[in-house]
């Protein structure tokens, strides 16, 4: 679906982008040998043929992204603003809620 997609988009794309766009497949050795030589082995997820196995926690990377906000809004300024949309969001930043898988809005 993402090929098929990108193969209509790159029409638009300047061709010598074009030729750096490649796409990574776990079965396919070539392309793993591909991200293996642009990326450290250690750090690249298992997924594209490395050996960093990461897990993604909502809550701690939620958690993460709003003192992100609130050093963003010290940086710029925003936190002593009033009116600013970041102030209110950057003050009172909480977890987000969990993604809602699309699977699951069907079945409801």
């Amino acid at each position: 679906m993402i090929k098929s997609t990108y193969q209509i988009v790159n029409i638009f794309m300047d061709p010598k982008t074009v030729q750096k766009v490649k796409f990574v497949y776990l079965k396919n050795k070539e392309s793993v040998e591909l991200m293996r030589s642009y990326f450290d082995v250690d750090n690249l997820p298992t997924e594209f043929g490395g050996k960093a196995t990461m897990k993604y926690d909502h809550e701690d990377f939620s958690r993460l992204m709003a003192q992100d906000d609130v050093k963003a809004a010290k940086f710029w300024d925003f936190d002593q603003k009033t009116g600013s949309a970041t102030t209110g969001y950057a003050a009172g930043a909480a977890v987000a809620p969990e993604p809602v898988k699309p699977e699951s809005i069907i079945a409801s």
